[in-house]
């Protein structure tokens, strides 16, 4: 309550002042600080949308590599779903791998991705199958990738079967069948090569796409943050052990990676606390606030963007720029507009209450039993969180964004 008190006051202040970045827009001008002025330049001269951007990577590589935001943000697949629902998509590309999802689930979702004539209902229960074995995570309530399998079933319901998407899920092989604590604990200590399992599945799925007599030899991979990463060197000279990296050095010449807009970690963070912070100091978000906040898609080499300090990664020194970990940046909506949404509905049903509840417990995070309907109603209803709620520090974000912009001329 406190917070959200403060959050008003504060961006009452700022509206007062001229600076907070939507009453600016009622202008039409909005005036910015010097130190912007090559992004918000460039930004003018740039009309490619984001699905535009891709399809024309694909026509000089064979794989692209999507930067994932926040696993639970979800107007991302909106992008996504209209990236591989796009004609030219579906005619040249037509194969996609995801990080979500465990590989072991593959033979299940092609039979579900091809199957014909399944009722809403059919569906439904499909993809609560999927979900209720989807990781060995014991529990999955992101709801962004529920609805996109969901979307994309129905899309390939309109397709030929040799236009049909692809999917595959890759993941570590993983079944909670007959998983104990200790097979588990055996499971968790191979995790440190999860990056090198997960691009070697790629890599051969790939290899026998490229032998197979199917036209479509190119190929959408979505990773999340670092695992999206190219093959860059840190500082001492080490290479990153990122899925990304096993892939562009298997493909040299072959393979791009784009990163979506969002927000970087600061060198304060540390594994169980996630301190954001806008891009470069929010002169990039404050750039696209000036014109108008466009979705754009555009490489990073030769430009003002690309040449910035890499700061979304804080937790090894290295010297890189954004031009140097990845070939190019997508704009979809602004911060301000990003959706956190989680929660299944109907995941609990059908036993998998008392189901999930087990595996928890295998997997060390036992549900006391008087935080078992608070569980199971937090992860079984679907809520939406704004940016403004999601993020602790969301005031010190706009704040920083709204930094670079001034009070418009009367």
């Amino acid at each position: 309550m406190l917070k959200k008190l403060y959050l008003w006051v504060v961006c009452l202040l700022l509206a007062g002042a001229g600076v907070y970045g939507e009453n600016l827009s009622n202008t039409g001008q909005i005036q910015y600080k010097e130190e912007i002025a090559p992004y918000v330049a460039f930004l003018k001269n740039q009309n490619q949308n984001p699905v535009d951007y891709v399809m024309g990577l694909f026509d000089k590589y064979d794989m692209v590599i999507l930067c994932e935001r926040d696993h639970r943000e979800i107007t991302q697949y909106d992008f996504i779903y209209d990236l591989v629902s796009d004609k030219r998509f579906i005619e040249k590309v037509g194969n996609m791998f995801t990080e979500l999802g465990t590989s072991t689930m593959n033979d299940y979702l092609h039979d579900f991705m091809f199957a014909s004539g399944l009722s809403d209902n059919e569906v439904e229960n499909k993809v609560l199958h999927i979900y209720r074995n989807f990781s060995f995570s014991p529990l999955w309530e992101k709801y962004n990738f529920y609805d996109f399998l969901k979307r994309l079933y129905t899309l390939n319901k309109s397709l030929a079967v040799n236009l049909k998407i692809n999917l595959y899920f890759s993941d570590m092989p993983f079944s909670w069948q007959g998983m104990t604590q200790e097979k588990y604990q055996q499971f968790r200590a191979g995790l440190g090569k999860r990056d090198w399992v997960m691009a070697d599945q790629i890599i051969k799925i790939f290899a026998d796409i490229a032998k197979s007599t199917q036209p479509r030899k190119k190929a959408l991979v979505i990773m999340n943050y670092r695992h999206a990463f190219n093959d860059f060197k840190y500082a001492d000279g080490t290479k990153a052990d990122n899925t990304g990296r096993y892939i562009f050095e298997a493909l040299p010449g072959k393979v791009a990676n784009v990163m979506l807009n969002s927000v970087a970690s600061l060198y304060n963070s540390t594994d169980k606390t996630d301190v954001r912070a806008p891009i470069s100091n929010g002169k990039w978000d404050a750039a696209f606030e000036v014109v108008g906040n466009p979705s754009l898609g555009f490489d990073f080499k030769g430009n003002t963007f690309g040449a910035d300090y890499f700061d979304r990664f804080p937790y090894e020194k290295h010297n890189l720029t954004y031009q140097e970990v990845f070939t190019g940046f997508i704009f979809y909506k602004p911060l301000k507009e990003h959706k956190i949404l989680c929660g299944i509905p109907n995941l609990f049903a059908a036993g998998y209450d008392k189901i999930i509840l087990d595996r928890m417990a295998i997997a060390g995070y036992p549900v006391a039993p008087e935080k078992v309907n608070e569980f199971i109603k937090r992860n079984g209803t679907l809520v939406e969180d704004t940016f403004e709620k999601e993020y602790e520090n969301s005031i010190d974000i706009i704040l920083k964004i709204n930094q670079w912009l001034l009070p418009a001329k009367k």
